[in-house]
C-alpha cells in the first residue's frame, strides 16, 4: 500500500515514518509542503498523513490542494491538540478520516493504522468476492 506523509516538523515526520515502517505492507513516501502534495499527480496513494495547523495558512492551502488532486485517498490530519476542535468543521468538507493529535500518542497512532489496515483488507476482500461472483456467473 502506498502512503504519502507530508509534515513540516521533522520530529513528528520521523515518528510517523518509523511507525509506518513497522508494517511491511506500507511503502512510505515522504514529502514536505507543496512539493510533497505534487507527488500525488500521476501516482495513487492509499492514504495520506498531512500535517495541518489552521493558524498557518500554507498548511491549510496544502489540504485544499490535496483534495483538488485526489478525492479518494484516505486522509489523516496531523495537528496540534489545541486545533482538533476548531478543525472538526473541515472534517466533512475535506473528507478527513481522522485527526491525529500532536504530540503523538503512539497507542492512538497504532490503533488508527490498525483500523485503516482492517478497512483496506475488507475492501480488497469484498472486491475479490464480487469479481469471483461475476466470473462464476459467466461460466
Amino acid at each position: 500500500m502506498e502512503v504519502l506523509l507530508v509534515e513540516k516538523d521533522p520530529l513528528i515526520r520521523d515518528q510517523i515514518k518509523v511507525g509506518l515502517q513497522q508494517f511491511p505492507e506500507f511503502e512510505v513516501t515522504v514529502g514536505v509542503g507543496q512539493a510533497g502534495i505534487n507527488q500525488m499527480r500521476g501516482r495513487r496513494f492509499d492514504c495520506v498523513f498531512l500535517g495541518v495547523d489552521p493558524r498557518q495558512k500554507d498548511t491549510v492551502k496544502l489540504l485544499h490542494n490535496l483534495r483538488q488532486i485526489d478525492q479518494g485517498a484516505e486522509l489523516f490530519v496531523l495537528t496540534p491538540a489545541r486545533n482538533v476542535r476548531d478543525m472538526q468543521a473541515d472534517k466533512g468538507k475535506f473528507d478527513i478520516h481522522s485527526f491525529l493529535q500532536q504530540p503523538l500518542d503512539l497507542k492512538e497512532f497504532f490503533g488508527l493504522v490498525g483500523r485503516f489496515l482492517e478497512r483496506h483488507t475488507e475492501r480488497e476482500n469484498s472486491a475479490l468476492r464480487k469479481s469471483r461472483g461475476r466470473a462464476e456467473a459467466r461460466t
